[in-house]
């Protein structure tokens, strides 16, 4: 049934508005500006015509079946009507984006409790409520204005956060930063939870890597056994809110639930494969990587850079999180050292060969020799902001290599002027990951590089 959500034939909008800025006009006017060619069903009894669509009354008035409903309404207790009201007409799927239930505590957690009961009696699923709707290239049910088509991307991003379904979301595609597929809000879970997504997703064809922000778990036995089977497949990202004290009571006032042991949770998350993210931005990070980058067969990784003492602090990171910096073979070092004022090393200095022949062809020559190298399995790339890298990053000479070689890369950025540091993050970073700080690339290395020798292991 989790296709009603994301491939309805038909929807409608419970509380749909004319009037700009109101978020019944602005779920209506998300929805006309995806690709969804089914039929759009806005619902408000003092309304004739909403963004071109005709309005109903009432959910009853609609002609035909309704696949999914989309509810954004002021109370609780209109909502429980509502609910009740599409029982009636035989609706199978509904979101409910409207707040004020269980989170509130109280009468809030009574509400949702009816609407628990009526969509158990009538077979409704029901996604919510306190949450911000569904982003794709097919449907776009947000709470948050989208201002450019959602990709057609192979990341999913599954959250129990409106800023992270819908805030992020249209952050990410405004700014093509991440290649989505589909991001969704679960809030509350009175009904569906991470577990019916992470499996729903987990045989959708087209979806690479998987991104999670939970703050309770369901179920954790059904979870752990969920996501063993998809993690063995494809990257399972998970994010945990609520591991401290403090964390699990603001979990409890925003979704209204307690938070899950953080042992217990890190403990399953070892034991599934999931790769864990420590907050909002390695969530989008190594969702990054994963999408973007091929599996390495192990952790050994060459440093590449222009500078010895950022080598130096490179070499460091990946020693505390697991990468090993072994010796190139002779026979590269053999084929590198005219290019070189001393023996070549890992991390592979590149300053006295771009004093030689420039920076552009040293990357051309220098850079995919290291790569190929049969000791190495994955690099780090540093680069600085300034005006010398600029043709390289025009002709995108970084991104053929990546290709050609067929090892991932991840690119940190260090000094340099923003005009130059923008061009790098912002062009480049649409097809590679490119991190702000050297820690942050190498830690969402080490996660591919765990992953993949895990891969490897399944494999074998």
């Amino acid at each position: 049934m989790m296709d009603l959500f994301f491939k309805p034939k038909s929807i409608a909008v419970i509380g749909a508005s004319g009037t700009p800025g109101k978020l019944g006009y602005v779920i209506v006017n998300n929805i006309k500006g995806s690709d969804f060619a089914g039929d759009v069903y806005p619902v408000n009894p003092k309304s004739d015509e909403i963004l071109g669509y005709k309005v109903y009354k009432s959910l009853t008035e609609i002609p035909g079946d309704v696949d999914l409903v989309v509810t954004a309404l002021p109370t609780p207790k209109l909502t429980v009507a509502t609910v009740a009201e599409c029982a009636g007409k035989g609706v199978k799927a509904i979101i409910i984006e409207s707040a004020g239930f269980a989170e509130m505590g109280g009468e809030g957690k009574a509400f949702q409790q009816q609407i628990v009961e009526i969509a158990k009696k009538n077979n409704i699923r029901v996604m919510g409520p306190n949450c911000s709707g569904i982003v794709s290239r097919d449907i776009v049910t947000s709470i948050y204005p989208m201002t450019k088509k959602v990709p057609r991307g192979n990341v999913v991003l599954i959250g129990q956060s409106g800023l992270l379904a819908a805030g992020m979301a249209a952050d990410i595609v405004a700014n093509e930063s991440l290649n989505i597929s589909k991001v969704c809000s679960i809030g509350n879970k009175c009904d569906v939870n991470e577990n019916d997504l992470l499996e729903y997703f987990g045989n959708e064809e087209g979806v690479d890597v998987i991104s999670m922000y939970l703050e309770t778990i369901s179920d954790g036995r059904n979870l752990t056994r969920i996501a063993k089977q998809v993690a063995a497949r494809k990257p399972v990202i998970f994010l945990s809110g609520g591991r401290t004290e403090a964390g699990a009571r603001a979990a409890m006032s925003h979704t209204g639930s307690i938070a899950s042991n953080a042992k217990i949770v890190e403990a399953a998350v070892k034991q599934t494969g999931m790769i864990m993210a420590d907050d909002f931005t390695e969530l989008k990070d190594f969702a990054k990587v994963f999408s973007t980058q091929p599996l390495p067969k192990g952790n050994r990784v060459a440093v590449i850079t222009l500078a010895g003492s950022v080598g130096v602090v490179v070499s460091d990171l990946c020693a505390n999180f697991g990468l090993e910096l072994p010796r190139l073979t002779p026979e590269t070092t053999e084929k590198l050292k005219d290019m070189f004022d001393t023996p070549v090393s890992n991390p592979v200095d590149l300053y006295f060969s771009v004093t030689k022949i420039g920076f552009t062809k040293t990357l051309e020559t220098t850079f995919p020799d290291a790569l190929r190298d049969p000791n190495i399995d994955a690099a780090v790339l540093i680069l600085a902001g300034f005006e010398y890298t600029q043709e390289a990053v025009q002709k995108k000479v970084i991104q053929k290599i990546v290709k050609e070689v067929g090892k991932p890369v991840v690119v940190c950025m260090i000094v340099g002027y923003n005009q130059y540091k923008n061009i790098i993050m912002d062009e480049m970073g649409k097809e590679l990951p490119v991190f702000p700080s050297l820690i942050s690339g190498v830690k969402a290395l080490s996660k591919l590089c765990e992953y993949g020798v895990r891969r490897q292991k399944l494999s074998a």
